[in-house]
């Protein structure tokens, strides 16, 4: 059987407010265990670990959502008998303050040591001591036709907690599927107790173990919604999507 990176929707739709769900939380996690997104009306920031999907609402809560919940986009995947696990040393303390310029350059060492493909995607999930965690989430927008989500985005709400333990989760994203994806490293946060999370602005690590893993066998749900069908998707929104997701 191949190890399959399966992604829900395209992020430059995401970005021109094609909020619409594509398929259920059900059906996504009989693609993968692991991974993240956002679900219908971009309500919150979807943290998938473990077999479980949860939601960090703008609001501050986090929460797990049943198998009819609907997702607007995502990727996930399972680890394999491939996956290589890690380990960021207690003495390592990765402090990136307000941002996570450190976390992302000790990802991309742990990356390439494991298999230096930039062709590749590749999904990470880390458990550890988290002294310092920012994050952001997004109100659910409930009424069509959608804003984009760089309009959603001027709304979002940011969260800063101290001394956590909790999951990190993400993937990378090769540079020439930008558009299809966000190229590098994206990631999102989930506490040990399942209640804080988000999309990650900022992190320090004093210590962590995780898995991760390489695919090159990739697969890909489109919209049906009539607005998908009309969409140009043509445009080059990479300056934007940099501003929103950074």
């Amino acid at each position: 059987m191949k190890d399959v990176f399966y992604q829900v929707s395209t992020l430059d739709a995401l970005m021109l407010g094609n909020f619409d769900g594509v398929v259920t939380v059900k059906e996504l996690l009989s693609h993968g265990s692991w991974g993240i997104g956002t679900y219908e009306g971009l309500d919150g920031e979807a943290i998938v670990c473990d077999g479980k999907a949860y939601d960090a609402h703008a609001d501050g809560t986090t929460c797990e959502y049943g198998p009819q919940e609907r997702m607007a986009f995502s990727t996930v995947a399972d680890f394999s008998e491939r996956a290589q696990e890690f380990a960021i040393d207690a003495s390592e303390v990765l402090d990136s303050g307000d941002n996570l310029d450190a976390v992302k350059v000790k990802l991309e060492e742990i990356r390439t040591a494991y298999d230096d493909n930039d062709n590749a995607w590749f999904l990470v999930a880390m458990k550890g001591s988290f002294p310092f965690v920012h994050v952001r989430s997004c109100f659910k927008t409930e009424e069509k036709p959608y804003p984009t989500l760089p309009e959603v985005a001027g709304n979002q709400r940011e969260f800063r907690y101290e001394n956590e333990q909790g999951w990190v989760i993400g993937v990378w994203v090769p540079q020439y599927l930008n558009g299809i994806n966000m190229p590098g490293w994206h990631v999102h946060y989930l506490s040990e107790d399942k209640q804080r999370g988000g999309h990650l602005l900022g992190l320090s690590v004093a210590g962590a173990t995780g898995k991760i893993q390489s695919y090159d066998h990739y697969e890909m749900q489109l919209p049906t919604n009539p607005e998908f069908k009309k969409m140009n998707l043509l445009e080059d929104l990479s300056a934007a999507t940099k501003k929103v997701e950074g």
